[in-house]
């Protein structure tokens, strides 16, 4: 039966006959759950900040959920993915609030994208550009439900793909959203969802847009978020790269693109009778071409240094930036004849800066280059995101702030992940999983497989799972460092077993996680986006198996440039660098199989350099205690036993 608040401590809501086991069929106390729950509400009482690592099956949502909804401080809860947002506010939160009774109120708080734009969805319902009726029939659909959905939240509107191109003419971005000089702003959707935003007591974010807020903040266009006393950040363990990506800069292509559609329409809707920027634009355009096709001579990754002397890549660029200058010209005298073309030419003047800053770094930057078939993208990176991150963080109104996730700790420290993240002095706490591994799964490392450079590797490894996939009749992830393993071995087993396989590519990450759990007998291959954030629950997934330990590339421009700063100062990279983001990320992938106090499974773990090298047992003994093997006949055993018929 639910209860007040103020006649509760999370002992009542979360301890042994505990109030929420009225609302949770099935629910066990947890004393790790339990006790992250005590350390958060005193945490939040004393205006303490906390690094907790709380292993899978603890129950880490509810933890801090419960003591959110007993205090009386405003809350941000940052998530790593919209999924995880959703779950949280449509299914976590209104279990807490049937069973702690306040007057707490919540809002839900995505990016601008994604929700529709009124003044975007007018502005291109009446143009030709659609390339068939059925695209111009979606469109107009699409443009009736935005006058009837209340959220204006596009993941209501599934007629639509979340990644079709369609959205482009729905909804509005940081470049070009005219923010309140918007005809539309009283039916803005992002307008009402901030204002709520605004007025809640308890926001749900993520962490892309937490870092949005912040870089609205430095370029002096107000904020997204409300002032609060409490923040937590969960899946914390994704902060450095999405920190990295916000204090960072690009060019791209399809920028450029987009940017010269827009002006395009806002000539044509506030100018109609000019017709002076389309062969500018085109110029732009045919300029950041060619520029394409001659980065298309050099790798297809790397650090802008090693090819920015090159005769054709200097003159690409100077035709790019002759005809930035020409269409700004062009576009400047405009500005006044409507807030869109206005807009756009802000946004011009932005895009031909960053182009400045890309070709011109500071010792604290590293700028490199990547290209497909169809664009390219100029990133400017920051080495480190940790000063910049505490910085922002000493300068919030937060007074207690908490990094949760299964996985921020390697060899049992933290001291990479608070180094990184400017997090030193800050307290750290660690909570076991309540599983037994010991008795739910075994931890398989070959030792008769050579290590992954050989060249026999490849097909000595799908004979490994050819032979797994039999001993669990499928039921298995296969998880990869490289799309080039992936596809071979998807190659080798499609005329091996007649497993259903699932392989990465050929469906969005949420349509390909569907079809596998609908199938029998199936077998997923997935590289690193599979490695976290999926939750299979008993004997639809029985066996993860891992190719080789999940090193990040070296060449990786920005990772090799972090790299050679450590060795600078006397320091050792490979131990400091490689081996805790590699530790993390193994302790990710090995986390997709035991997910409920019933699973039983086993993970293999196919690189020989576990065995071998020096750093291999610490590795291992970061990972939760299972049994261990090295006998394939052993794992055999325990299969037929674990999941016999």
């Amino acid at each position: 039966m639910a209860k007040l608040a103020c006649e509760l401590d999370v002992d009542a809501v979360l301890g042994e006959n505990g109030i929420i086991s009225d609302e949770i069929v099935d629910f066990s106390p947890r004393q790790s759950q339990l006790e992250m729950a005590r350390l958060i509400a005193d945490s939040i009482d004393n205006c303490e900040s906390h690094i907790i690592e709380a292993s899978t099956g603890i129950g880490k949502s509810f933890a801090y959920l419960v003591p959110v909804f007993l205090s009386d401080r405003k809350v941000v809860i940052s998530t790593g993915t919209k999924n995880l947002q959703d779950q949280l506010y449509f299914k976590d939160i209104p279990l807490i609030r049937k069973t702690i009774v306040n007057s707490r109120k919540t809002a839900l708080l995505k990016g601008r994208s994604n929700y529709c734009c009124p003044h975007r969805i007018n502005l291109h319902k009446h143009q030709k550009q659609f390339q068939n009726r059925e695209m111009a029939s979606l469109f107009a659909a699409l443009a009736e439900w935005s006058l009837e959905t209340t959220t204006g939240d596009i993941s209501e509107f599934s007629a639509i793909p979340e990644n079709d191109r369609l959205w482009f003419f729905a909804t509005s971005n940081a470049d070009n959203c005219l923010g309140g000089d918007c005809p539309e702003f009283d039916n803005c959707f992002v307008a009402k969802a901030r204002k709520k935003a605004m007025d809640a007591d308890v926001v749900v974010i993520n962490h892309h847009l937490y870092f949005s807020d912040l870089t609205l903040k430095q370029e002096g266009f107000g904020e997204i978020l409300p002032e609060a006393e409490v923040l937590i950040f969960d899946e914390a363990h994704q902060l450095p790269d999405v920190a990295s990506h916000f204090y960072g800069d690009q060019v791209s292509m399809r920028q450029l693109e987009y940017l010269c559609r827009d002006m395009i329409d806002a000539e044509l809707s506030e100018a109609g009778d000019s017709k002076l920027l389309q062969i500018p634009a085109d110029r732009l355009l045919k300029s950041a071409a060619d520029f394409r096709l001659v980065l298309g001579r050099f790798s297809q990754k790397s650090d802008w240094s090693g090819i920015q002397f090159a005769p054709p890549i200097k003159e690409a660029v100077e035709q790019m930036q002759a005809a930035f200058v020409e269409l700004r010209k062009t576009l400047e005298p405009m500005v006044s004849r409507g807030k869109d073309l206005a807009s756009c030419f802000r946004r011009l003047e932005a895009s031909e800066q960053s182009l400045v800053q890309f070709l011109n770094p500071d010792d604290s930057q590293v700028n490199w280059y990547e290209w497909n078939d169809r664009s390219f993208r100029l990133m400017l990176s920051p080495l480190e995101v940790g000063n910049q991150f505490r910085e922002q963080l000493e300068q919030s109104s937060f007074e207690s702030i908490f990094f949760t996730s299964a996985t921020l700790s390697s060899q049992q420290s933290f001291k990479y992940y608070s180094d990184r993240m400017g997090l030193n002095g800050i307290k750290e706490s660690r909570f076991d999983s309540p599983f037994d591994y010991q008795k739910q799964a075994i931890l398989y490392v070959p030792d008769d497989l050579p290590d992954p450079s050989d060249r026999d590797y490849a097909k000595l490894f799908g004979q490994r799972c050819c032979e797994l996939i039999k001993a669990t009749d499928g039921y298995c992830f296969i998880l990869f460092t490289s799309y080039r393993m992936l596809s071979w071995t998807a190659e080798y087993l499609s005329s091996k077993i007649d497993n259903p396989l699932f392989i990465q590519g050929d469906y969005q990450r949420s349509e390909l996680l569907h079809q596998y759990m609908k199938s029998s007998r199936g077998v997923l291959l997935g590289t690193s986006s599979f490695w976290e954030g999926i939750d299979v629950k008993g004997d639809q997934l029985r066996c993860v198996i891992i190719d080789k330990l999940p090193f990040k590339s070296p060449q990786d421009p920005v990772y090799k440039k972090r790299l050679q700063l450590v060795n600078s100062q006397g320091r050792n990279a490979f131990m400091e660098v490689q081996i805790p983001e590699a530790t993390i990320s193994l302790r990710q992938g090995v986390g997709r199989l035991i997910r409920d106090v019933n699973d039983r499974g086993i993970v293999v773990l196919c690189d020989n350099r576990l065995n071998s090298k020096s750093y291999g047992k610490a590795m291992i003994n970061s990972l939760p205690t299972m049994r261990f093997s090295s006998d394939i006949e052993e794992v055999k055993e325990f299969a037929g036993e674990a999941f016999e018929a």
